[in-house]
């Protein structure tokens, strides 16, 4: 059985979350797999990002998601990184950066595919948005497929 897509995202979810998880899914068939498994560099949900720059100012909070995010990530032929292009602010930033600075140094041990929008982590939520700015004449699918695209590990 081959691995399925594993994406890497900021936080979980606070709500269902199952807009993000379907469009991970589309990322996922685009790039010939039947299922994406999701990790996340912070492991509490939060409404939104700015309530981690209040509770994620503790570096063992960060440091509590590297096992999880291992295990998800071992043996991953293609990894989608989806984790948002805005960083947290304050002491929240410094421990975002260190944790960054980790998965790239495990990403880079595995010898993954690593893959993004349009060479940058966007979160999923900001897909369609993007996708028809950059493809406004185009499908969201046929945008994303377009937009789908191999990076480096310190991109």
């Amino acid at each position: 059985m081959t691995l399925g897509l594993r994406a890497v995202l900021f936080n979980p979810s606070s709500g269902n979350g199952a807009r993000t998880v379907a469009r991970v899914s589309l990322a996922a068939g685009i790039l010939g797999y039947e299922e994406a498994v999701i990790t996340n560099l912070f492991p509490l949900p939060t409404p939104s990002v700015l309530q981690v720059n209040e509770i994620g100012t503790n570096a063992g909070i960060w440091e509590s998601a590297r096992p999880g995010i291992s295990e998800t990530l071992a043996g991953a032929k293609d990894v989608l990184l989806a984790f948002g292009c805005q960083e947290p602010t304050g002491a929240a930033r410094h421990h975002f950066r260190t944790q960054l600075a980790w998965l790239h140094e495990e990403l880079e041990s595995m010898g993954s595919r690593l893959w993004s929008v349009s060479e940058r982590p966007r979160h999923p939520s900001r897909w369609q948005r993007h996708t028809s700015r950059q493809h406004p004449e185009m499908p969201f699918i046929e945008a994303l497929e377009r937009s789908l695209q191999r990076v480096h590990p310190h991109s």
